[in-house]
This record gives C-alpha cells, structure tokens and sequence, in this order.
C-alpha cells in the first residue's frame, strides 16, 4: 500500500505520485490467424490494421444520387443497388 498524502500546507502544493507506464506485452498472432490474413492478403482483401483503399476511393467521392460508381470492381448505376 503506499505511504499517505502528506496533508496541505500554506506553504506550497502536495506532490503528486505518477505511476510507472505498464509495459505492453504483444504476442504474435496463433498461425491460423496468420494463415487467415495471408489467405485475405493475396485475394486482395481488406486487412485488420491496413488502409483499405477502395473505402477511402469511395468515401471520398461526392455523394451524388445519380452517378454511376465502380464497386468491387462492377459499375453500379443509380438504383441498381443489391
């Protein structure tokens, strides 16, 4: 238990005790889950933790209600939409 606080005085602060950061353990992922992400990675999937570049490309766009879009690769017309 730590000591106490001493109590405040007309003479200056009381301290303040910071604790030491908790150092982060990472453990590498089990080897399904790497064979998972190598399996998404070469189907050209998004990734966990990676930039997913057709999502920035279409939420980048303007929101038009009548343009044509490419999506997963199939242009979607306005109304077409499954």
């Amino acid at each position: 238990m730590p000591a106490p606080l001493p109590e405040p005085t007309a003479v200056g602060p009381v301290p303040t005790l910071i604790a030491a950061p908790v150092p982060v353990q990472v453990h590498p992922d089990p080897p399904i889950y790497q064979a998972l992400y190598a399996l998404w990675a070469s189907q050209g999937r998004a990734l966990p933790g990676r930039r997913d570049a057709e999502w920035a490309r279409l939420a980048a766009g303007p929101v038009w209600a009548d343009r044509t879009v490419r999506v997963s690769g199939v242009l979607v017309g306005p109304g077409e939409a499954t």
